[in-house]
């Protein structure tokens, strides 16, 4: 799990072996279980949690899934729990890098675009736990539409 905090939002990163025991197609439990993860959060990274958050899954089925997590400011002394609206989003993430040179064993693996200078890899084929971890050690995932 990676996080990251900007302002009022957090990124929160779940690859696939963060998220085996979560059900994506039951909001329901997807719900009780981002609560739990902010409960998480809280207790790790002392932040303060309560009242009323919109939180953006974003699902991609070779990473796992990025949370963007936005406090509603204006809701925030009204709720002593916490509250969340939850939109899911499935999505294929890119991994944008600087060289390929470092994937050149397994780049057919991929689908490579280049936009403004910049190298973007689209996933193909499952990659192995190496390859991947690999990948993530050499990117940046950009994980909106």
């Amino acid at each position: 799990m990676k996080i990251d905090f900007m302002d009022n939002t957090c990124i929160v990163y779940l690859n696939k072996y963060n998220i085996i025991d979560m059900d994506f197609s039951n909001t329901k439990v997807l719900e009780r279980d981002l609560k739990s993860l902010l409960l998480r959060l809280k207790k790790y990274y002392k932040i303060d949690i309560k009242g009323y958050y919109n939180i953006t899954v974003y699902i991609d089925e070779y990473y796992g899934a990025v949370l963007k997590i936005e406090e509603d400011n204006e809701y925030y002394d009204y709720f002593d729990d916490t509250i969340i609206r939850m939109k899911k989003v499935k999505s294929n993430f890119l991994y944008e890098v600087d060289d390929i040179s470092y994937i050149d064993n397994y780049i057919n693996k991929f689908k490579i675009s280049i936009n403004d200078n910049k190298i973007y890899l689209a996933i193909n084929n499952e990659l192995n736990e190496n390859e991947y971890l690999n990948l993530l050690e050499i990117s940046n995932i950009v994980y909106k539409k």
